[in-house]
């Protein structure tokens, strides 16, 4: 294939990622998807496990229409988990049953025909001129890429939807990222997606700031790793009071909907900091101090026999059927 030999400059790759916030050139010259932005560094920079998951691309899709012969570089770059010197972690390894499994694809789409599942590995892909394409980044692995040919980017959707959360909103327990909840509620919605969820996240009000961006709808989905971790249900209250609070100061008009935590097999156990009960009916207590924020149980849209892991992570079948009960409730 005759691909022209250059390469499409950073803001033209910005038009082509949908549900970034922004693009970055990487020192090799490859350029990376970012769903974060420099602000909410600090929010998760506390843990190894959090910041390899926040460099991560999960729910950016690539969307171009072919005008010449193209082809995408993918890198794909080791992300290092080991603690800095002298940082207190937590050891998420002790409190599930089972290791995180992590393996994914790439999904590629041509338009009109089914999803293609490419390794999740360093490639290069080639498109034939006049395809309209669709390529979904791995959730959980940090991915470079460069794209030479020319292309047209296709139109972002006018509304924007950000998804505040832990493994699940991620994506963790799902294989493919084009069957993702993020990218399920985005089509099911219609509007693009911020995909601000990281695996074995606490409620953290420090990752709350202010975007460049205009946001018209905020899906708040945590607690599950705070009764995991967490001494008591007053520490929880004021953490989800903090969250909702810096919400509200910066975007004091926008609709909230709050998810408490999914089903998990171990709910029947009493944690530090109580039931799975009390701990629920905390999170929805905490809402009532603020305006626009809906509450929905996350019980009533769980699929307690369709777990990847039979512990805590839905599978495929377990996430479009949480991503069809709760995309009605969306305010």
């Amino acid at each position: 294939m005759g691909t022209e030999r250059y390469s499409i400059s950073k803001n033209d790759l910005f038009a082509l990622a949908h549900n970034a916030l922004s693009v970055e050139l990487l020192e090799d010259g490859y350029y990376c998807a970012l769903r974060f932005a420099k602000e909410q560094e600090p929010g998760y920079s506390t843990h190894p496990l959090y910041r390899a998951m926040a460099k991560t691309s999960a729910s950016v899709c690539l969307r171009f229409q072919s005008l010449s012969d193209v082809t995408i570089h993918l890198k794909r770059y080791n992300q290092s988990l080991l603690p800095k010197k002298g940082e207190p972690v937590i050891d998420f390894t002790t409190l599930y049953p089972h290791a995180l499994d992590l393996s994914e694809t790439f999904d590629l789409i041509y338009a009109g025909n089914d999803v293609v599942h490419l390794p999740l590995q360093s490639d290069q892909i080639p498109i034939a001129k006049g395809n309209l394409v669709s390529l979904y980044l791995p959730m959980h692995h940090q991915i470079g890429f460069r794209i030479e040919g020319a292309v047209q980017p296709v139109a972002k959707e006018g509304k924007t939807l950000l998804c505040i959360g832990d493994s699940i909103v991620q994506g963790v327990g799902v294989r493919h990222p084009s069957a993702s909840l993020c990218e399920q509620l985005s089509s099911l919605k219609g509007v693009q997606v911020i995909n601000q969820g990281i695996a074995g996240a606490l409620v953290n009000s420090k990752l709350i700031q202010k975007l460049d961006i205009p946001i018209h709808s905020i899906l708040v989905a945590l607690g599950t790793n705070d009764w995991s971790i967490r001494e008591t249900l007053a520490d929880l209250r004021g953490e989800m009071f903090a969250l909702l609070g810096r919400i509200r100061k910066f975007y004091p008009l926008v609709p909230v909907t709050v998810l408490t935590p999914l089903w998990r097999s171990d709910i029947q156990q009493t944690q530090s900091m109580g039931s799975f009960s009390e701990m629920q009916k905390t999170l929805e207590y905490t809402t009532y101090c603020f305006p626009r924020v809906r509450v929905v149980n996350g019980l009533s849209l769980s699929l307690r026999d369709a777990y990847d892991d039979g512990f805590i992570h839905p599978d495929e079948r377990g996430i479009r059927f949480l991503a069809k009960g709760l995309v009605s409730q969306l305010l």
